[in-house]
């Protein structure tokens, strides 16, 4: 695995070199444009109008807009001149009950792990952390920006969990109910008996991608010429919530048979 950030962990006075590695893969099946009246591929270059051709990316540099005419063009030294700790230093701000991280806040998850130099005071953190059970909150600044992040041991190493930060949480009380709806006790007892009927023991790797199967079969079948037969899904129509509730639990007895 390659990793996408170098630098340290600090905690108190310790400092544990350590790198950060991408936790999951992107597995959408991959699309491009195509012009619809010839079939060709739609190119997008980085184009400038002044010089009027095509820009490489090494000839890029990045710059802030003040105004329609007037902007400031960054160099790479200015960005590594920044005078925040997090630039090369994952900072632990303190340690937390992970119950009390508002569940919208989570982001990105990645590996966090120790060089060999660093293996013994990363293991002392990470036993520590599991013997109080709590997760350190740090920040860490990569891809130009500064990440809040949250950081929990994972089976020998740590998973890092970036965090939205409060300002960028949209609120939802106005997605909330205007009114409180009239349920009985039966409706209540069913509905519970509807989620005591689905409970399981979750595992991961019992769900996959059906969306992505079937694009692939589709596309497997434009290559041969073949077509692929749509299943027709009919949702049976309910009355009402109890009546829904009472076919859900048949059928989910059915299965269970």
């Amino acid at each position: 695995m390659r990793s996408i950030w170098n630098g340290s962990i600090n905690f108190g006075m310790v400092t544990i070199p350590a790198k950060l590695y991408t936790a999951a893969d992107d597995s959408r099946v991959p699309f491009h444009q195509y012009h619809a009246e010839c079939n060709s591929r739609i190119q997008m270059p980085k184009w400038c109008p002044v010089c009027e051709r095509k820009v490489e990316a090494a000839e890029i540099k990045r710059g802030y807009e003040i105004n329609a005419t007037e902007h400031i063009i960054l160099e790479e030294a200015d960005f590594l001149s920044l005078p925040l700790k997090s630039l090369k230093q994952i900072e632990v701000m303190e340690f937390v009950d992970g119950t009390r991280i508002d569940a919208r806040a989570y982001s990105g998850c990645y590996f966090l792990s120790c060089d060999d130099a660093g293996i013994k005071a990363f293991t002392l953190l990470l036993e520590a952390m599991q013997t109080v059970n709590q997760v350190a909150i740090a920040k860490l600044t990569y891809r130009d920006r500064e990440h809040l992040s949250a950081i929990r041991p994972y089976d020998g190493i740590m998973l890092l969990q970036t965090l939205h930060y409060a300002s960028e949480l949209r609120p939802y009380e106005e997605l909330k109910p205007r009114q409180l709806a009239i349920i009985s006790d039966k409706e209540r007892e069913m509905a519970l008996a509807l989620v005591k009927a689905m409970t399981g023991q979750f595992e991961l790797s019992t769900y996959h991608d059906e969306y992505r199967e079937a694009l692939e079969q589709m596309i497997e079948a434009k290559l041969s010429g073949g077509t692929i037969t749509i299943p027709e899904v009919k949702a049976a129509p309910v009355s009402d919530v109890a009546d829904a509730l009472i076919q859900s639990l048949k059928l989910v007895e059915a299965k269970a048979k």
